[in-house]
């Protein structure tokens, strides 16, 4: 025969009860039957052997309040307080309350899956190792009121009723498990110290939860932890980074006053009601597949947010300081304001709000990226938009922009070694990006930044021409001209760069551009206007004047007096100018041709034939300059500027 493999079974780290169908624990210290079995006589003897600091096991024994009573009297010292040198209630199941208030606790207790049907109360226990209490079930609520926890508080898994309160503990020098709870009421935890992780995820919790006044030493995890009402966490301060991946609240979030010292998750969470108060984040905090169902106002100080794929079903305000903001995939169902405050948040009494060293400096708030986004019912107040991505936004046109919002400029060093400088506008990000590709020279990309990690990361001319069209669009409507200036500015320019040279479009654009720039730069277009006047001055001095004055000469014959006679009156061609061209009377003849030309539009000057051609070309060229002038004066005051 084969030798049989035997299951592995887990043994009993203390004996079993002495009956045979009995898997309770001894009740030890002279009696070999659990309490539950032992004699009435037994019992009694038992009792009179044990005292303050003995170990008591109780493990999957069925016991009374009354018996439980008795065996703390049993344990008790001078103060009447029990004293357990260990407590093992493992799989026991009480019938009434467990009342362990003030008791004492040597060793870690060992409550695994204990069942009563009413409350266990630990009130002021001092419990100098911690406690563990997983999967227990107590459907009237558990209670660790200014109790003391030298170790940590272990109740994954349990089912609790009315309420679960740990509050006052001081420090609780270990972690805090909570992961898998449900609870039929609150969930009470205030005013002291976790100094271990804390792992509260998976929680299901029917009443409110609140975690006041808490300082978390290491990570928080809450991965999709329920709320059937509110959750409260005002006043806490978490040390290390926290994660609340999948948390849904039922009603309001208040976290008035909470400070988050390192990056703070809530991703793929779900909020159906407000966000109450002021948070203060040194990180970063994520709420990327958030959902927020009803109306709210979010208030933080935080160094980034991303509200990548976030639903904002009903309208939000986002009140910021210092925030850097990736909004790319958002769904904007209702109006939604981004707004950067430029003074302290204030608290209940108007006092404002402590902001760490880390959050010094400058309190813009700086939008990155609005991929995905339909815009039409976001407004921007007081936004950096510096580095902002606008490729892959839908209705851009009806974006709004409030108060102090800022685009990048262009560089404002010389183009190479020219005297020539890049006109100051506002430009978006991804045109940024395009001219510092290296593609380009060198001068023409310097001073540009950096180009993006992939060339095919830069949308193409053609999208960067529509969002600035839309952007035009967008303050022209808000009556902006300035901004619409700048932005009409950057579509001609997308424009002109996306045309190849053979195309006479090109040709045009760049005329365009060279020439006034694009009917907006005064100085360019009057500056060709006096080149082209002084050139057609030069010209006409020298090939377009005459040598002398016309003349008009009478020819005809008179014969016989009375008679009528008729003269012919014929004027002498003009010659071309040989010997002294330029002369002081040539010059202001020339100055007279050329302004009649340009601005009085007047003709009928005496000039040779190539002096008829120069004025021709100057009556078509000089007054267009003029107007592109004209044009862009008015656009500089329309400006402001």
């Amino acid at each position: 025969m084969q030798n049989q493999v035997m299951p592995f079974r887990n043994m009993p780290t203390w004996p079993q009860c002495s009956l045979d169908s009995c898997e309770a624990d001894q009740a030890g210290h002279g009696c070999d039957k659990c309490v539950t079995h032992a004699s009435k006589e037994e019992f009694e003897a038992w009792l009179a052997r044990i005292g303050p600091g003995s170990k008591i096991y109780l493990g999957k024994t069925q016991l009374t309040e009354k018996v439980l009573e008795r065996i703390k009297e049993s344990v008790s010292d001078q103060k009447d307080h029990p004293n357990f040198g260990h407590l093992s209630l493992r799989q026991a199941e009480i019938d009434g309350p467990i009342d362990l208030r003030y008791s004492r606790f040597a060793t870690k207790p060992d409550f695994f899956r204990l069942k009563t049907s009413s409350y266990i109360d630990l009130e002021g226990a001092i419990l100098e190792k911690g406690i563990k209490a997983s999967s227990m079930e107590a459907p009237q609520g558990v209670d660790f009121y200014r109790a003391t926890l030298g170790g940590g508080l272990d109740l994954e898994g349990s089912k609790i009723g009315d309420r679960l309160r740990i509050a006052r503990c001081g420090t609780i020098n270990g972690s805090l498990v909570l992961r898998g709870c449900e609870i039929g009421g609150e969930l009470e935890c205030y005013d002291m110290t976790v100094s271990g992780p804390a792992f509260l995820s998976g929680m299901l919790v029917e009443g409110d939860i609140s975690i006041r006044n808490l300082s978390f030493s290491g990570d928080v995890q809450c991965f999709y932890t329920v709320s059937n009402r509110s959750m409260d966490i005002s006043d806490c301060r978490f040390l290390d980074r926290v994660d609340c991946e999948g948390l849904r609240v039922a009603h309001d979030l208040i976290w008035d006053g909470a400070i988050f010292q390192q990056n703070a998750i809530f991703d793929k969470a779900d909020m159906f009601g407000f966000i109450e108060g002021t948070a203060i984040f040194h990180g970063e905090a994520s709420f990327t597949r958030t959902i927020f169902r009803s109306p709210t106002t979010i208030r933080a100080c935080v160094r980034g947010v991303d509200l990548r794929e976030t639903r904002f079903e009903a309208g939000t305000t986002l009140l910021l300081r210092y925030a850097t903001v990736d909004m790319s995939g958002a769904v904007l169902a209702g109006p939604t304001n981004l707004v950067a405050l430029s003074r302290p948040f204030q608290g209940l009494f108007n006092e404002p709000l402590e902001e760490s060293a880390q959050l010094a400096g400058d309190p813009r708030v700086k939008l990155v990226d609005v991929n995905s986004v339909d815009t039409s019912s976001l407004t921007l107040t007081d936004i950096d938009l510096t580095h902002c991505r606008f490729a892959g936004a839908f209705n851009l046109d009806k974006l709004r922009l409030e108060g102090a919002w800022t685009f990048n400029n262009p560089p404002s060093k010389r183009i190479g070694l020219t005297p020539f400088i890049w006109t100051k506008r506002k430009i978006i990000e991804e045109e940024r990006q395009w001219r510092a590709l290296h593609r380009h020279s060198r001068p023409l990309r310097s001073g540009w930044g950096d180009p993006p990690s992939h060339e095919q990361d830069v949308p193409g001319l053609a999208a960067l021409t529509t969002i600035y069209r839309q952007l035009r669009k967008g303050r022209e409507d808000a009556k902006d001209e300035p901004g619409a200036n700048d932005f009409y500015y950057g579509e001609m320019e997308m424009r002109r760069h996306s045309q190849e040279w053979r195309k006479a479009e090109r040709w045009l654009l760049q005329a365009y551009w060279l020439l006034s720039g694009y009917g907006l730069r005064a100085s360019r277009a009057f500056a060709w206007l006096g080149i082209t006047m002084a050139l057609t001055i030069i010209l006409m001095m020298g090939f377009g004047l005459p040598q002398d004055p016309i003349k008009q000469e009478a020819i005809g014959t008179i014969s016989d007096a009375g008679r009528r006679v008729t003269l012919e009156i014929e004027k002498q061609a003009p010659k071309n100018p040989s010997g002294a061209r330029f002369t002081s009377k040539r010059l202001e003849k020339a100055i007279n041709v050329t302004l009649n030309s340009a601005v009085f539009r007047s003709s009928g000057q005496d000039l040779t034939r190539a002096g008829t051609y120069i004025e021709m070309a100057s009556r078509i060229v000089q007054p267009a300059l003029l107007a592109l002038g004209i044009l862009a004066i008015r656009g500089r005051i329309k400006r402001g500027n």
